[in-house]
């Protein structure tokens, strides 16, 4: 492979005409720049300069090297440019997966924030389970992804490293005037009569609901399943049963549902960002961290006021 600085070198000697005035350009010494001359030859395995008392010329080889210099030297000041930009947060691709529930509120808002400050970055976006985020930083079609964790589930495997992002409790969904929607907080087991509208369809949290419920000793009667969050707090308004609120979506539940909080552990996770098993983080992957742990500590604020604010009913 040739050596660039030597071409750069050559380059010069033929634009100056002699080693002196060469080595003058590039704050070299004439000695040093005959030396990178003749070690340039002996890599090659050709004479690339004519030796003269009015100076020094180019061989036919020497003439082709600096023919395609000119090219060599803008790729390179290209790919200089392209790298610094990646680095500058100016360009670049960040392939980004997340769950469900997070998308509404965590990830919009993220988005959104990271745009403003990195509008050079492309995002690439994917939601699905912890499980498929996993598949995904694996395979290397995701950078980094939104996962969670209940008590009772068994951890993500050892290869994925996770940061921690902030815990997020699951509180309870009730329809305006129910019978426990003026308490300070309800015990999962006042809710045994109740049907329930379950946010989760399939996966490894289906079981996360009923398995909490038996430990506090009934069955949980559930009326429906699904994965979208409009459906759910349309339900429960309507009376149609109650249902679990992740607090990270409390900010922006519809204003004819009663949130409050459940005294429980059970039903409460752990949010982490998940990075592919590589030693290399990208900066846009970095940034967008950032921004995560930015925006997750407003939300859990607004919760917080709106779970206070008229002891929880958002009115």
């Amino acid at each position: 492979m040739l050596d660039v600085r030597r071409l750069w070198i050559l380059r010069e000697v033929s634009r100056r005409g002699s080693f002196t005035a060469a080595a003058q350009a590039l704050a070299y010494t004439p000695s040093a720049i005959s030396q990178q001359i003749a070690a340039f030859e002996r890599e090659l395995g050709t004479r690339l300069v004519e030796r003269g008392a009015r100076g020094v010329s180019l061989t036919e080889p020497g003439r082709l090297l600096v023919s395609q210099a000119e090219s060599v030297f803008h790729q390179l000041d290209s790919i200089e440019k392209e790298l610094r930009a990646f680095a500058g947060l100016e360009s670049g691709l960040l392939r980004l997966g997340w769950f469900a529930t997070a998308g509404s509120t965590l990830v919009a808002r993220s988005i959104a924030a990271f745009r403003v400050r990195y509008p050079g970055i492309e995002l690439d976006l994917f939601q699905g389970d912890p499980d498929e985020c996993v598949a995904g930083l694996r395979a290397g079609e995701i950078n980094l992804a939104l996962v969670y964790q209940f008590e009772m589930e068994p951890p993500l495997p050892d290869d994925i490293e996770q940061l921690d992002l902030v815990d997020d409790p699951l509180h309870i969904g009730l329809p305006l005037g129910h019978p426990l929607a003026d308490r300070d907080s309800i015990g999962l087991a006042d809710l045994a009569g109740e049907h329930w509208i379950q946010g989760v369809r399939h996966g490894p949290t289906l079981e996360v609901l009923p398995e909490a419920c038996r430990e506090v000793g009934f069955e949980p009667v559930v009326a429906l399943r699904t994965d979208d969050r409009t459906v759910v707090e349309g339900l429960v308004a309507a009376g149609a049963g109650v249902a679990l609120i992740p607090q990270l979506t409390v900010p922006t539940v519809r204003t004819d549902v009663v949130v409050r909080p459940l005294d429980t552990k059970a039903l409460s996770r752990k949010i982490r960002v998940a990075l592919a098993p590589a030693s290399y983080r990208s900066p846009a992957a970095l940034a967008m961290l950032s921004v995560l742990k930015s925006v997750c500590a407003e939300l859990k604020d607004e919760a917080a006021r709106r779970l206070t604010s008229g002891r929880g009913r958002t009115e």
